[in-house]
């Protein structure tokens, strides 16, 4: 997901990216930086300190490519965060939205069995609970040395080309058996 930007007009930078509380808090380091509900205005001088945070944080920035991978967690005891969110490899995994009504779970998360919730403002990961993290910048991934509590594989979700290769033969070859078998029978229906 290739959603950073900087956009540079006659008075200043914008600065979109999805939400992340490390971007946040080290883009208020750029003097000047304004939230304005859609982006982060900065002065133009600063474009190249707001591309060395990205880097920091997702692992690329607007003007480079960004590398993913997939990666399943497994939760081997609650994480919390308190009046924080909790995050792993860039992506937000809780949210606290109430003190304890319940957590949200940030762009490319996917639970799939136990969830997010809150505690008393603690954003809460459930012990037990797995999740799936899509397009996880592969520098982040590389960089992040996580403890006991939590179970990290990658998924392999590449293409086998090989195998789509034959595939696409097979079919092909079995396109020209019916385009043969259809000028053969020169449009007369047989009756088996």
């Amino acid at each position: 997901m290739d959603n950073l930007k900087i956009v540079i007009t006659d008075k200043e930078a914008r600065v979109y990216t999805p939400y992340n509380p490390d971007f946040v808090e080290k883009i208020k380091g750029i003097g000047g930086a304004w939230w304005t509900g859609a982006y982060w205005r900065i002065p133009i001088e600063a474009a190249y300190a707001a591309r060395s945070i990205m880097r920091d944080v997702y692992g690329y920035d607007d003007i480079s490519e960004n590398e993913t991978v997939t990666l399943k967690l497994t939760f081997n005891e609650d994480i919390r965060e308190h009046s924080g969110d909790v995050v792993y490899f860039g992506k937000v995994l809780a949210h606290a939205y109430s003190r304890d009504g319940g957590a949200r779970v940030g762009e490319d998360v996917a639970f799939i069995s136990g969830g997010a919730t809150s505690e008393c403002w603690d954003s809460v990961v459930e012990e037990g609970s797995v999740t799936i993290l899509s397009n996880v910048n592969k520098n982040v991934y590389e960089r992040t040395k996580l403890d006991e509590d939590i179970t990290v594989e990658l998924i392999e979700d590449k293409v086998d080309r090989i195998k789509l290769q034959g595939e696409k033969e097979r079919l092909l070859k079995r396109v020209a058996d019916i385009d043969r078998i259809l000028q053969e029978s020169n449009g007369t229906v047989q009756c088996s």
